[in-house]
């Protein structure tokens, strides 16, 4: 769980700081720190699942 959280902070706190960089809104960069790691937690869950379903080949 730690290890999570720990993502997840991390994760929000770069998407934040770049976010602002870009665009000096503080409700949008706030929006793209939250949005993010909801993003990526879905994603790598996704890619996660399917990986397992797919084939994979013998190395020559």
């Amino acid at each position: 769980m730690a290890r999570k959280i720990k993502y997840a902070a991390t994760h929000f706190s770069i998407a934040f700081s770049m976010s602002y960089a870009v665009n000096q809104n503080l409700a949008v960069s706030t929006l793209v720190g939250i949005a993010e790691p909801i993003a990526f937690a879905l994603g790598r869950d996704l890619v996660k699942h399917t990986r397992h379903d797919l084939p994979v080949a013998r190395a020559a």
